[in-house]
């Protein structure tokens, strides 16, 4: 944004045009390009293409994965990104916070098994150079001026959303790929992956709609809009029981937590860490599930083997038995492991279990003291409720949903949750950012 003492120096350097001869054309010239560039500043393509393109390129969509040429390119940009990410957050002097610490110290906690099991060390490599690289993306821009936080925040929604109506329209024109799934099993791919995958963008991006529109004084803007509409014409047409599950928790959560936006007890985001990982035993191990026979079969439409699920975690949890520890790394089959009813290997089918298969109860351990200390950061924060709301409501649907799929492979948007959710107060405008002044909401709409 131009100050008044800039606008004020230019306008008195400023030279009268001359109006005839050659520098008449001069002076055209100028004053075209100083048009150009003036369009270039406003227009919102152009305006931020760099960073919507290193957004795009750390969190491709699924599709990407499965072009034999785009995806190594892809690949390729992204260890340049996180070299150039690198060498600016040593340039700008950015602080080790304790996310990105306890983050690398959870992508770390693979290597060993990986490498001792002979596993896929480029494919664990490359996840964690891009993971980190968008922690590092949020980090600069954190330690930037207000306008660069509420940027960054536009260009993530923004992103998603694309993403979102892209593959929205794949599905509604009938546009896809033939993906394999299991040895018996084949079914449509878009844009964001099979329909299972669609959830892992629809409720990160519906969380970053609102709590980009939080920074807004209206109730709903138009990105909360789409996003929303967009997620919930997906799960119709889809027909993917876990995320109806996701969408009524989410619903129900923002609610309560907008009416008592004040983080402590069981609104916390801690409290929600705390009941992902109760659920997950109580539905893996106990089996709990059962005791909603009508719901499962009735309403949803399932076995109550939650579509053979069941029968992957009883193959699943010997294996991980052996090695609890360490687990056996990530593996050349995509993390599959565990045999299913259809004779082929099969992903665990649960958050907690494929962590603990891919890097051991360590992995899982600094998972969950990740998810802690971020949502101890937004518990202990005074951002404004709506931003608490959304974070709150997605996280709660997303660690419910956990137990039956995975969200940290595949585009693994899950991420984003934890990192935000410590950076919330300075992203939407919170005590922190308000250090350096109000927002002008002028400068961005």
């Amino acid at each position: 944004m131009t100050s008044t003492a800039e606008m004020i120096t230019r306008a008195g350097s400023r030279r009268p045009r001359p109006r005839w001869g050659r520098g008449a054309s001069t002076g055209t010239a100028d004053a075209l390009k100083e048009a150009v560039v003036g369009f270039a500043r406003r227009c919102y393509p152009l305006r931020y293409l760099g960073l919507m393109m290193i957004c795009g390129i750390l969190m491709k969509p699924s599709l990407v994965d499965e072009s034999p040429s785009l995806a190594p390119l892809v690949k390729a940009l992204t260890a340049v990104l996180f070299v150039g990410l690198v060498l600016a957050c040593l340039a700008r002097s950015v602080a080790l916070p304790a996310t990105l610490t306890l983050f690398i110290l959870y992508r770390l906690a693979y290597l060993p098994p990986t490498l001792l099991g002979d596993g896929d060390l480029l494919n664990w490599g490359y996840a964690s150079v891009a993971q980190v690289s968008v922690l590092m993306v949020i980090e600069l821009h954190v330690g930037a001026d207000e306008d660069s936080r509420r940027r960054l925040l536009r260009v993530l929604t923004d992103l998603l959303l694309l993403y979102l109506m892209v593959n929205a329209a794949m599905i509604l024109l009938g546009i896809s790929k033939d993906a394999a799934a299991g040895a018996q099993f084949s079914q449509p791919s878009y844009l964001l992956g099979i329909r299972t995958r669609v959830t892992d963008t629809i409720f990160p991006a519906t969380m970053l709609a609102f709590l980009y529109d939080s920074t807004s004084p209206r109730r709903w803007g138009w990105r909360s809009v789409i996003a929303v509409g967009s997620g919930l014409l997906q799960i119709a047409s889809l027909h993917v029981a876990t995320a109806l599950v996701g969408t009524a928790i989410a619903a129900i959560t923002y609610v309560v937590v907008a009416l008592r936006p004040h983080g402590r007890g069981l609104l916390s985001m801690r409290a929600v860490t705390v009941g992902g990982l109760v659920i997950t035993l109580l539905v893996v191990v106990a089996r709990i599930h059962l005791l909603f026979t009508s719901l499962i079969e009735g309403a949803l439409g399932k076995s109550l083997t939650l579509t053979g699920r069941t029968d992957i975690w009883d193959s699943a949890l010997p294996i991980l038995a052996d090695s609890p520890l360490l687990g056996y790394g990530i593996n050349h089959e995509f993390g599959r492991f565990s045999p299913g009813a259809d004779g082929g290997l099969w992903q665990a089918h649960n958050q907690y279990l494929q962590i603990m298969h891919d890097g051991g109860l360590i992995a899982v351990g600094l998972f969950l003291a990740l998810l802690w200390v971020a949502g101890a950061r937004m518990d202990r924060s005074s951002c404004d409720p709506r931003a608490r709301a959304a974070l709150t409501s997605v996280y709660a649907a997303m660690s419910v949903m956990a137990v039956s799929e995975i969200y940290i492979y595949n585009m693994a948007l899950f991420v984003l949750i934890p990192f935000l959710a410590s950076r919330v107060a300075e992203l939407t405008g919170g005590p922190r950012a308000a250090e350096t002044g109000p927002i002008d909401r002028s400068v961005v709409r």
